[in-house]
């Protein structure tokens, strides 16, 4: 019989690409967040437009920042990982993860805490500007063209071309503003 030809039994997870089925997949894609059907598909129409292998691995990091509801530090993300995995992680693995999930535009670095949280608009690539809020932690991803055109009309009038724009504002969310 030859390399992954054996049918596969109910319940086994799912194949590498030499077709034989990875304990080590198959235990990252069940010990993730849970990731709805919309959130995996566009994940991998996103990473398969831009040519990206989307991983298990990949996939239960961006399941994780997800199910997280706010922006997670490296540290705290690897933490979440180990705890669903039952196994430790490098910090490099991580940190690969992250770099590869912004890359593709499914996630942001916030760069004043140095954390990361999913992209809100992952269907086209875009710089976002962020409010921060320094009561609660909450982190709103929001778009402004007029903000966009100042800041390259800027740029242009010195002759500096961005690689890059961050734009971070901190203070109170309308929540705790009023409360």
């Amino acid at each position: 019989m030859t390399r992954g030809s054996a049918p596969l039994e109910k319940g086994a997870g799912p194949k590498t690409p030499g077709g034989i089925v990875s304990a080590q997949t198959e235990k990252n894609t069940r010990a993730s967040a849970p990731l709805s059907a919309p959130a995996r598909a566009l994940a991998q129409a996103r990473c398969q437009e831009l040519g990206e292998r989307l991983t298990p691995a990949r996939l239960a990091a961006y399941a994780e920042l997800l199910a997280a509801k706010r922006a997670l530090p490296a540290y705290q993300l690897m933490a979440r990982l180990e705890a669903r995995q039952s196994r430790k992680l490098a910090p490099l693995t991580v940190y690969r993860h992250l770099d590869f999930l912004t890359r593709v535009g499914l996630a942001h670095r916030i760069e004043s805490t140095q954390s990361y949280l999913p992209c809100d608009y992952p269907h086209y690539p875009h710089d976002s500007q962020y409010l921060l809020c320094s009561n609660c932690g909450q982190i709103d991803e929001v778009h402004s063209a007029l903000l966009e055109s100042m800041l390259d009309r800027i740029a242009s009038t010195h002759g500096f071309k961005p690689a890059k724009t961050v734009v971070e504002m901190s203070g109170l969310c309308g929540k705790c503003a009023s409360g």
